[in-house]
């Protein structure tokens, strides 16, 4: 249920709002006897997930007869000695999924999701999902989009939390209005919590949503208290309304309840007290800026040796091309020939970093499906950087009131351990004394309501985006030379996640000086294909505005 507050309506975490956009398979039924039924038994005329996943199980060593399939349904159910059908439906896919076969992947669904930020952060992680989601860098929020933790209605620190929050909403955006994007202003809004809300548009396989209600489901047995947010749990308990409409709920009960592991997730909400393999390899090499290699396997043959020459001189040819239409051509074939190396020679190398991103950039990067990463606890990042402000607190705050931005940059590094302050604000004191003001300001709030016995996935809404986690990722030969890293040297990237990859970049490059060449951006294609070119092509290659142009024309035509 909303809150209303001094004359506005806020939404809670409660509030979530799931619409139906899409599923899959649906087939209409041709049979019309067959059609009849199920419009009179289920309330539709077609086949979804249950019906067609159950019975082609046993289609799919002769031909695939859509007509023998229904009528083989058909008969079933006016069989007088069968089972219910929802019972034939269940006994059929549980037997497949108890052998192993991967058959929740085959159903389904595309849903609309309006929540709160939280929600991106819980869902765009999710294996085998793919999702679109609102961009804090570019949607403009305002006092009127807070969202309030429902533990929070009636209380006496709702009017500290919603003074805290607006604070911080017109401070984002009278900076944006005075400054733009210039000296990394734009990192303000890192200091929005995840109280705002968020649209997702999201794919999601039927296995992706017998991974979220596992979830739910574990955090809700764990006796040392719910960690997952209430939206998530919000969402699971809709999944039956919405797999029962589009012809999937026999298949999504028995996901959960037959006894199989359900995919890998990227999730930062799991109870601080278990145990955590990146929080534990962060204390270990005492990081905390900074990202270190912590394991590495190569097995580097003759044959990769020689292929790494051999693309280095492709691309060296390449970067002397000057005609725009024979310059698009052999970047296509340079890029499919580091497509098939890395692909071949995949294996033939891991690294291991340990690093730390800001809870909102992490939240990027796990959307990268490709790359095997961990991360730690959201509530160990945040009581971490809770401590500290705790104990810098009486110095934060009196040099914001005092203005003594001397005194601030005396305790920056100190600060910097816990909180992601980018480079560029340290130039424009107008802007760093109150960004680290109102983090400061909020995790100290974040205390108050934990202290007040407030459960931490609500104390979580008022929690800083820029606070550190540590993470680990893993780093293999397709992601170093061919997806990740090219994107993430990129200067479009967003400019944390573009830092963090330059600084990986260098500790990759000082241990394996054979890939030094290939650890660039991805115009090192031999072209840019953002819409403004920078410095990092034309330190590779004799390259201008006319240049540019014709080549991004070249690529865009549909040839």
């Amino acid at each position: 249920m909303t809150i209303d507050y001094n004359n506005q309506t806020f939404i809670t975490d409660d509030d979530l709002e799931i619409t139906t956009l899409g599923f899959w398979p649906r087939v209409d039924i041709q049979n019309p006897k067959l059609k009849r039924v199920f419009e009179q038994e289920f309330g539709k005329d077609f086949l979804g997930g249950d019906e067609l996943v159950a019975y082609s199980q046993a289609l799919v060593s002769n031909k695939m007869e859509f007509a023998e399939l229904e009528r083989e349904i058909l008969a079933d159910i006016e069989n007088p000695d069968s089972k219910d059908f929802r019972d034939i439906l269940f006994n059929k896919t549980a037997t497949g999924i108890g052998r192993g076969h991967s058959l929740g992947g085959l159903s389904g669904v595309v849903l609309g999701v309006h929540g709160t930020k939280m929600i991106d952060s819980g869902l765009t992680g999710l294996c085998a999902s793919r999702s679109l989601v609102t961009s804090s860098r570019r949607r403009e929020t305002g006092t009127g989009d807070i969202a309030i933790p429902e533990s929070l209605r009636g209380h006496e620190l709702l009017d500290e939390y919603m003074q805290i929050s607006e604070e911080v909403f017109n401070l984002s955006k009278k900076f944006k209005e005075k400054f733009g994007k210039s000296g990394g202003v734009e990192t303000f809004n890192k200091v929005i919590p995840y109280n705002n809300p968020a649209d997702l548009f999201i794919v999601l396989p039927l296995d992706t949503l017998a991974t979220i209600t596992s979830e739910v489901n574990a955090d809700r047995l764990n006796p040392n208290g719910n960690f997952v947010p209430r939206e998530l749990y919000a969402l699971s308990e809709m999944f039956h309304e919405i797999t029962g409409q589009i012809g999937q709920n026999t298949m999504h009960e028995q996901r959960i309840r037959v006894p199989r592991d359900t995919y890998l997730h990227y999730t930062v909400f799991k109870d601080p007290a278990s145990l955590n393999y990146a929080l534990e390899k962060g204390e270990e090499v005492g990081m905390n800026v900074n990202p270190v290699v912590t394991g590495l396997q190569t097995d580097f043959t003759r044959g990769f040796r020689q292929g790494l020459e051999e693309l280095k001189e492709l691309n060296e040819k390449l970067m002397r091309i000057e005609n725009p239409e024979e310059l698009y051509e052999k970047s296509q074939s340079y890029m499919y020939a580091l497509r098939e190396f890395s692909n071949e020679f995949n294996e033939s190398l891991g690294v291991k970093i340990a690093d730390t991103l800001s809870w909102r950039v992490w939240s990027e990067q796990k959307r990268h499906a490709t790359l095997r990463q961990s991360v730690e606890s959201v509530y160990s990042g945040a009581e971490r950087a809770y401590q500290q402000i705790k104990g810098l607190w009486p110095t934060i705050e009196s040099a914001n009131s005092d203005g003594d931005f001397e005194a601030l940059k005396n305790v920056l590094g100190e600060i910097e351990e816990n909180i992601v302050i980018d480079d560029r604000l340290k130039k424009k004191p107008e802007v760093l004394m109150p960004y680290v003001y109102q983090t400061a300001k909020q995790l100290m709030f974040y205390g108050k309501m934990m202290e007040d016995d407030f459960e931490p996935r609500d104390a979580l809404y008022i929690v800083p985006k820029n606070i550190r986690l540590r993470t680990l990722e893993n780093y293999d030969l397709v992601n170093l030379i061919n997806l990740e890293f090219p994107l993430r040297l990129c200067d479009a990237c967003e400019p944390e996640r573009k830092a963090s990859s330059w600084r990986k970049r260098e500790a990759i490059a000082e241990k394996l000086p054979e890939l030094d060449y290939f650890l660039k951006s991805k115009c090192s294609v031999g072209f840019c294909t953002e819409g403004n070119y920078c410095k990092q092509i034309m330190d590779q290659r004799d390259y201008g505005k006319e240049l540019h142009k014709q080549t991004q024309q070249a690529m865009l035509s549909l040839k």
